[in-house]
């Protein structure tokens, strides 16, 4: 599939993917294309096309290439934010002295997803389209991460209740099971945000590189001002994404510490009856025997006695328990 686009008014409209429009795009989108759509569009350009490598690798291996007239940069992009399914996708920029051409390897829809995202950014007619395109990555990235940090202060109210009444505190401390769901489903969460993170990084990163290595090529391009200003979006984008990783590893430690406390609340109970049942049982034990020569045996009260002393000895130890801080 490949879908043209020109600018009209200000804003970008599909053409039809025929030689002669070909040839006067402002931007071509190309993903999946039939052998027919890639002969038409190298006949068009007059170079090959070439797709990118597998967006399953950590790192692109060249992500600056010169053939034919050509540039072509290759970089990861994460895609499925909005349906909760990042992946990664590879994109190649094919500059010459046509149109600019994206190739993408990954994405069922190309970067089609990515003007309906950011569908109030217009290019102006004397604006380049990678850096138009540039801008829509940068945003689109921007976007996710204002999500991501919104989403994480959320899971942070509902992980620490540090903002939590007082009775709801205790409510929630009451129903452990309600606690144990609520701690699974932030691990989750934080497990999809996590996710959604890591692959961001490697998306800037891979862009940073790819904005490094073109504007040490042309240092002296009219777009090397803009690129520039891109290196220095895509480092503030990296270290925001660092910090907001370093919170979803840190409510992470949070929220396995809550289960450890619960867990630890649970077994202390355990023990605490445990504690509490023995010198009642020990006397159980002892009553309960069926020796011939027992005096008890014949006892008028005796089973009276047994009871009350199953239950001061269990009171005697609830007392110990209490005094030494143990309930």
């Amino acid at each position: 599939m490949l879908q043209a686009y020109v600018i009209e008014n200000g804003n970008l409209k599909p053409v039809s993917a025929d030689p002669a429009a070909l040839r006067t795009a402002y931007w071509i989108d190309v993903y999946e294309p039939t052998d027919e759509e890639r002969k038409i569009l190298e006949h068009a350009l007059g170079y090959k096309l070439r797709v990118p490598e597998e967006p399953t690798k950590f790192q692109i291996s060249t992500p600056l290439r010169s053939f034919d007239g050509t540039i072509t940069l290759t970089a990861l992009m994460l895609a499925g934010f909005e349906v909760h399914r990042p992946q990664m996708v590879t994109v190649s920029f094919i500059r010459g002295k046509g149109p600019l051409v994206t190739v993408t390897n990954g994405s069922p829809r190309g970067l089609a997803w990515l003007l309906e995202e950011c569908g109030d950014w217009t290019p102006s007619d004397s604006t380049n389209a990678f850096s138009f395109l540039l801008d829509l990555i940068i945003e689109h990235a921007t976007d996710v991460l204002d999500h991501v940090s919104g989403d994480l202060d959320r899971v942070n109210r509902a992980l620490f209740q540090h903002r939590a009444s007082r009775k709801r505190r205790l409510r929630i401390e009451a129903s452990p099971r309600r606690r144990n769901q609520q701690l699974e489903h932030v691990l989750t969460e934080l497990g999809h945000f996590r996710e959604v993170l890591v692959k961001l990084r490697r998306s800037v990163l891979s862009f940073h590189r790819v904005v490094v290595l073109l504007r040490e090529r042309d240092p002296d391009s009219g777009l090397a001002g803009k690129l520039k200003s891109f290196e220095r979006e895509l480092k503030a984008l990296a270290e925001a994404e660092e910090d907001l990783s370093s919170t979803a590893a840190f409510m992470l430690d949070g929220a396995v510490g809550f289960i450890g406390i619960l867990q630890s609340r649970t077994i202390n109970i355990m023990t605490i009856l445990g504690v509490l049942l023995t010198p009642p049982v020990l006397v159980a034990s002892v009553y309960g025997m069926n020796f011939k020569h027992m005096p008890e045996l014949d006892w008028t009260w005796g089973y009276g006695w047994a009871l009350a002393l199953m239950v001061c000895s269990a009171l005697v130890m609830y007392v110990i328990v209490r005094v030494r801080g143990w309930l």
